[in-house]
């Protein structure tokens, strides 16, 4: 079990573009995770960041499904071929960072420093509702054999309590799904209400056996803070996506 509190977040400028960090360099092994990084070709910044050749960098083409690409070292070749589409990636591969692209939705990243295994989650509503969170976390553990009490989380920035208004298609399922759903909506009154996204995936994690002291929220709303991150529901389809990623070993 975890024996000391989660890292902080750390305010950062990679190539003079901003991002926020949580720095693992002193941890065994060294692990480094990066969230927020926007910017023209955000793939090559983030891998001269990491001290990475570019084909180092996997990807995925997202869905907003639950589907988790599982990259084994000892078994997959070449991460750094076609995507595939899948909203989660997990691997135990050391100096292959693993990224997902955001523009409101959460980006999180988990890491496991005793079986040495990294995740990286792409969780808007949808994804949220499918638990894609808690999955990932089942999946590191029937794939590496992860403890879930050994894992921390980072959940960077993405669209607020504050502004993510949401209506029936999304509260219908959340309150059918979710006991707690009440702690993670503000109701309005008018079939629609505030969604804590966040909150939401915490609260997966936490179910999932993740410590909550492991997991560490950035709080900062995309779409309140135009000057620093992209938001879809600010821009619409003139927003670009920011990069999370994660790595080992870098």
């Amino acid at each position: 079990m975890l024996d000391r509190p989660a890292t902080s977040f750390q305010a950062i400028e990679i190539e003079g573009h901003r991002a926020v960090e949580l720095p693992g360099s002193g941890r065994d092994p060294p692990w480094r995770a990066v969230f927020g990084l926007r910017g023209p070709r955000p793939m090559e910044i983030l891998a001269r960041h990491f001290g990475l050749q570019k084909n180092r960098i996997a990807t995925v083409h997202q869905v907003h499904g639950d589907s988790i690409w599982v990259i084994d070292a000892a078994r997959t070749s070449d991460p750094s071929g076609p995507k595939r589409e899948a909203d989660a990636m997990i691997t135990n591969r050391a100096g292959l960072a693993i990224t997902v692209r955001t523009a409101d939705c959460l980006p999180i990243l988990i890491w496991d420093e005793v079986k040495k295994v990294v995740a990286a989650v792409h969780a808007g509503w949808r994804g949220s509702l499918n638990a894609i969170a808690s999955k990932t976390v089942l999946t590191m553990r029937s794939s590496f054999g992860s403890d879930p009490g050994n894992l921390w989380v980072g959940i960077g920035p993405a669209i607020g309590p504050c502004c993510y208004e949401v209506n029936g298609p999304v509260l219908k399922p959340l309150r059918e799904r979710f006991e707690y759903w009440s702690e993670v909506v503000t109701e309005k009154g008018n079939g629609k209400g505030m969604l804590d996204l966040a909150g939401l995936n915490v609260r997966q994690l936490m179910a999932s056996g993740v410590s909550a002291e492991a997991i560490t929220v950035a709080g900062a709303c995309t779409f309140c803070h135009p000057e620093r991150f992209y938001s879809y529901r600010r821009d619409g389809d003139s927003s670009g996506g920011m990069i999370s990623g994660i790595v080992i070993g870098a």
